[in-house]
């Protein structure tokens, strides 16, 4: 019976000491769900890429672009040979953080600069709740923003943007009247996704809505993409017309 007894004891001793084992944590596991909760939802510092040649693949379900007659007209008549970046013109907000360079974010209380590798900016103005009376008069290649806070949601609202600049690289572009509405909404540490509303009343019937998600990159500084230094090829340019869009815009009438 002692035998017995102390056989059972033992058994029991490692029965117990396995499902003990069996039901220990993933220290990783839980060191990543910790990171997960408690990263800090208004912290965009850091260098990001959200990379695409075609901002309709990104439109949120159930948007269309549906083109004026103006704009319908330039559509027809796009020549990727004219695209600014050929000749080293500045991409403009849209294109520049939909890039294949990434950008770095520079955050403080006052004021939020993009800076992207194509040697150029943006500032969003964090303590201004309008934009400057006369800011049309003065356009910029990425235009006048002014930020907000959401929640942990940051808006920003942009304007006074150069029509030189294209939406996309795959031809949509865009008039004077251009006015941007950006949400930046962090997902975890090391992503969030970047919402568009376009609204110009010269080329699109209504204003439409892309989102494209931005992921951190483990990259120790910027590498300045300065395209002036390398470019070769704009006196050897050929026409090349067609827009190219997986869902390309509505036409008048359709």
């Amino acid at each position: 019976m002692r035998g017995r007894a102390l056989t059972m004891v033992l058994w029991s001793a490692v029965a117990f000491a396995g499902g003990a084992c069996a039901t220990q944590p993933d220290p990783e596991a839980a060191n990543a769900d910790a990171a997960s909760a408690s990263f800090d939802a208004r912290d965009f510092n850091g260098i990001w890429q959200g990379a695409t040649q075609d901002l309709t693949e990104h439109l949120l379900p159930g948007e269309e672009i549906v083109l004026t007659e103006y704009g319908a007209q330039r559509y027809r008549a796009i020549d990727h040979a004219k695209f600014p970046g050929n000749t080293c013109l500045p991409y403009g907000p849209n294109r520049g953080m939909a890039a294949t360079n990434p950008y770095m974010v520079v955050q403080t209380p006052e004021t939020i600069a993009v800076l992207t590798e194509h040697i150029d900016y943006r500032v969003f103005y964090m303590n201004e709740k309008a934009h400057p009376d006369d800011i049309l008069d003065y356009p910029e290649w990425m235009g006048h923003s002014i930020g907000r806070w959401e929640g942990d949601t940051l808006v920003v609202d942009t304007v006074a943007i150069r029509p030189e600049s294209w939406l996309d690289r795959g031809g949509l572009e865009h008039s004077d009247k251009l006015h941007l509405i950006e949400r930046f909404q962090k997902t975890s540490a090391d992503a969030f996704t970047w919402t568009v509303t376009v609204e110009d009343p010269v080329f699109f019937v209504k204003p439409w809505t892309y989102r494209l998600d931005v992921e951190r990159l483990d990259f120790p500084r910027l590498i300045p993409d300065r395209c002036d230094d390398n470019e070769v090829d704009a006196q050897y340019m050929q026409p090349t017309p067609g827009a190219i869009h997986t869902n390309p815009p509505k036409m008048p009438g359709n």
